[in-house]
């Protein structure tokens, strides 16, 4: 291990310190004693301590863009649950599952019933889109507001990614103002 390197806390090097720096030998022995018979003592090397500050947390990612509500309503207007993928993968995949529910189920009525009536009531096949009617309604209002809780969740980030930079500009000031400035650099030229 090379004096001042930084390693994880708890890691055990049994070759890196053959001295104590306040005197004394570190192997094999401590202050305390042993601490059981016939066990050799190794130097357990902690880290160094983390750097703490402005500087000592990454900077936050960018936020993501926009996405439009009103691009989110044409897609959803004209292609139901899959209109939705634009705004909401998710809520596209779970409105999608519904609609393959509701679509089997009511094929499967519409053929109960036709067959419970001998075939008088396949008139009823010309009312089943009719039941994807709410389905697609669902899909416009939930895309709508899908892409508007995403523009809330950008706008928050980038109030934060800006707050973010804003306090390691200030403190980024304030340490170069501490410094002194270097011959040439900082002096007024007249």
């Amino acid at each position: 291990m090379i004096p001042g390197e930084i390693v994880e806390n708890g890691i055990v090097d049994h070759t890196a310190l053959s001295h104590d720096p306040r005197g004394g030998d570190v192997r094999g022995s401590s202050a305390l004693g042993p601490l059981s018979p016939g066990v050799p003592q190794h130097p357990v090397t902690v880290a160094a301590p983390q750097p703490t500050g402005p500087f000592a947390a990454p900077m936050p990612m960018p936020p993501l863009p926009e996405k439009s509500v009103g691009v989110a309503f044409v897609l959803t207007f004209f292609f139901g649950p899959l209109g939705m993928l634009y705004s909401t993968v998710t809520g596209a995949l779970v409105l999608l599952g519904i609609t393959l529910v509701v679509s089997l189920l009511t094929g499967l009525a519409i053929a109960l019933i036709t067959l419970a009536t001998f075939g008088f009531g396949s008139f009823l096949a010309l009312l089943a889109p009719l039941v994807g009617l709410p389905i697609w309604i669902t899909s416009m209002i939930w895309g709508c507001l899908a892409a508007s809780g995403h523009n809330e969740r950008v706008r928050a980030q980038h109030a934060q990614h800006a707050h973010a930079y804003a306090q390691y500009g200030a403190a980024f000031a304030q340490q170069n103002a501490q410094r002194p400035a270097a011959p040439g650099y900082g002096a007024p030229r007249w």
